[in-house]
């Protein structure tokens, strides 16, 4: 999920900078104000979520960046418009192998790949490129990111639409099975991840 993901925007920090030097330096992404979230659609409706930032971190060198990795704990998938029973039922049933197998596949990992300058006009000024990598299976993926840069913090927000398929997340999906025998059991594939991500 993701999210995951998404936080490759943090990478953007350097690039407000001027080159300082010859050597190699690395930040780390900070979890604790860092949150993101999920929405998954069935024909019936929908559910949405958050899930926590495992760890991440960013290289860059002479100003420029040089590579970075964010990793996403899959066991924190917490679904927020349900209560109870109902809510501990789909938060499992999202960690079974029927979704995303965390018992063994316990993390969800975005690596970037590159990033441009856009000129938007809902304040997205840069797109980020890279790889998600979800059940063991990778995507590229492709997404706008709008950033705020100070001295002391970079914020960085967007979403991004994934396809479960390309995980191979099956479940009632019309990818695998008969839409016409799913009927309004379909969940769709689609699913968005939004994420706003805080580097100091």
């Amino acid at each position: 999920m993701n999210t995951l993901l998404l936080s490759a925007a943090l990478l953007l920090n350097p690039l407000f900078g001027s080159p300082t030097g010859g050597e190699a330096e690395r930040s780390t992404i900070d979890p604790a104000s860092s949150s993101i979230t999920w929405e998954g659609k069935k024909v019936t409706g929908s559910h949405n979520g958050d899930i926590q930032v495992q760890s991440g971190f960013i290289d860059t060198e002479n100003g420029l960046i040089t590579g970075a990795t964010v990793i996403i704990n899959m066991a924190t998938i917490n679904t927020t418009d349900l209560e109870g029973g109902s809510k501990e039922s789909l938060d499992g049933h999202l960690m079974s192998d029927d979704f995303f197998g965390v018992e063994q596949f316990p993390t969800a990992q975005f690596e970037l790949t590159g990033i441009n300058p856009v000129r938007s006009e809902n304040g997205m000024n840069f797109v980020a490129m890279g790889t998600v990598t979800i059940k063991g299976r990778t995507a590229n993926v492709s997404f706008p990111v709008m950033v705020n840069n100070s001295k002391s913090e970079t914020s960085i927000s967007g979403e991004v639409v994934l396809d479960r398929s390309d995980f191979d997340v099956r479940f009632r999906s019309k990818s695998f099975f008969d839409p016409a025998e799913l009927g309004d059991k379909l969940i769709y594939d689609d699913f968005t991840i939004g994420f706003s991500l805080n580097a100091k």
